[in-house]
């Protein structure tokens, strides 16, 4: 397995998407710096140094991490499943001992690292734009949650590699599909007094920054308090057990699927 995700990431590397990974990290912290700087400068927004650093943080988890990263992602992964398909190399594979489901889990688990690696990454360009202005905050917390949002995030996008394996279409398709993936369940996000308590707790973005937010808010201050207490008396913050057991749920049916939909299309 270890070797198979070796030469996945050597594929990667050839085309430049870990260099393209790192410097997408980037993206947000950067303007964001600016626009909570300039509220905090303009209109006095925020009490101290840490308060302004820390909505600094949260921004870059809303946008970067929750919105971007699943685009990023999904387009990674249709690279990988479409590499087979556009050097015609399936009837190669079948000559060495690798199946279908080592190669779907290799695949995977790269993305799963790479996921890790963009968030450790965001937070580390968000500490180092924050530590100009107002300094740093709770760094360990901070990284260590990094990593676990990484991991929530790549799991949570597990269909999308789903519907791309499923439809195994062009990039440019994938890529459309991505954008709508990452901005429904941003915009559900967005609008879950709305929808039923157990729709909320299905799609995987609104768990996981519902369940973020208020294990944040025990650490630090976190914008809109009084949503999240509005949310919180609704039933809509789903517990860890909860949450786990989701995501469970649809990455292993994700994965058998998408095993499944492999194998067909290597035959």
């Amino acid at each position: 397995m270890l070797k198979l995700m070796k030469n996945e990431f050597r594929k990667l590397k050839r085309k430049m998407f870990i260099q393209l990974v790192l410097a997408a990290s980037f993206l947000f912290p950067i303007p964001l710096t600016a626009i909570i700087y300039y509220l905090n400068v303009a209109q006095d927004k925020y009490a101290t140094k840490t308060e302004a650093f820390d909505a600094l943080w949260q921004s870059v988890i809303g946008f970067g991490m929750l919105l971007l990263l699943p685009c990023i992602l999904g387009i990674i992964a249709a690279l990988l499943f479409f590499m087979e398909r556009d050097n015609d190399t399936f009837k190669n594979l079948r000559t060495i001992p690798v199946t279908s489901t080592q190669m779907v889990l290799a695949k995977c688990f790269v993305l799963l690292v790479l996921s890790v690696i963009f968030c450790v990454s965001s937070t580390v360009a968000t500490m180092l734009c924050g530590f100009v202005f107002w300094g740093v905050s709770d760094i360990l917390f901070k990284l260590l949650f990094s990593i676990l949002y990484g991991l929530l995030i790549a799991i949570s996008a597990l269909p999308l590699v789903l519907l791309i394996v499923f439809f195994s279409k062009s990039y440019i398709f994938s890529i459309m599909l991505c954008v709508f993936y990452s901005v429904f369940n941003l915009l559900s996000s967005f609008s879950m007094t709305a929808l039923p308590k157990v729709l909320v707790h299905i799609l995987p973005t609104p768990s996981i920054m519902m369940w973020g937010t208020e294990q944040m808010a025990s650490r630090m201050i976190v914008n809109d308090t009084k949503d999240l207490q509005h949310f919180e008396q609704m039933g809509l913050i789903p517990s860890t057990p909860q949450l786990l057991v989701t995501l469970c749920i649809i990455g292993t049916v994700s994965i058998s699927l998408a095993i499944y939909l492999y194998k067909k299309r290597s035959e």
